[in-house]
């Protein structure tokens, strides 16, 4: 089994200390009730609306491989209570958002989740993968990094090329379990390569400090 400890290994010099918090989840900063109005206003606004269609056809064309993707309507948008820390920026500012859009053009129609904040003037978007996966967006984030690394390595042995895509079709959750700093658990990630699809099982283990422990079973 192979292990990464997210925070501490597997990360980018120039963003590992953004990273140090990222099991935990932090209260949201109280705003007035003139700032909510403003932000649900520019949360309907044509900027953003067309920001959040940009970042996800980019998404889903470099990650998800759709070649033609078309983001068709939002389907749902809520204020999250707690802030947690996305990848390059660590804790935001501001309070964050979840939103909900559809996607046609890549086979079957479904549903993208994006999670967002605005942090120092700029509005930031994290796509989440699709299906029951438990993870934040940073651990997210470093836990694709190190399963894509795993299949580049299994698709070059089985023969594809360097240019061929590898990605993450959907994740599952599994089990999980109490454990002496939290609460564990399994998931199942669905990979893609030139010779198709396999699972990949993963564990997530928290540890004192709110650091994820991340094994490849």
């Amino acid at each position: 089994m192979r292990t990464s400890l997210i925070g501490r290994r597997w990360v980018p010099l120039a963003v590992a200390a953004l990273l140090v918090s990222c099991g935990l989840a932090v209260p949201g900063l109280a705003q007035s009730s003139a700032e909510q109005e403003d932000l649900k206003k520019y949360l309907n606004s044509k900027l953003y609306v067309n920001k959040l269609r940009f970042i996800v056809s980019r998404y889903e064309a470099s990650v998800n491989g759709c070649k033609t993707p078309n983001v068709v309507g939002r389907t749902g948008l809520t204020l999250l209570d707690k802030r947690v820390p996305m990848p390059g920026i660590g804790v935001p500012e501001s309070t964050q958002w979840m939103d909900t859009v559809g996607i046609k053009g890549c086979g079957k129609p479904y549903q993208r989740r994006v999670v967002g904040a605005q942090h120092k003037g700029q509005t930031v978007m994290f796509p989440y993968l699709s299906g029951g996966t438990r993870t934040t967006p940073v651990v997210q984030f470093e836990t694709m990094r190190l399963v894509l690394n795993e299949e580049r390595k299994h698709a070059a042995a089985a023969g594809c090329k360097a240019e061929d895509l590898v990605a993450v079709a959907t994740t599952k959750f599994v089990a999980s379990a109490k454990a002496e700093h939290g609460t564990m658990w399994r998931e199942s990630w669905t990979v893609k390569s030139c010779k198709g699809v396999r699972n990949i099982g993963l564990q997530f283990a928290p540890d004192i400090n709110g650091h994820v422990a991340v094994t490849l079973e």
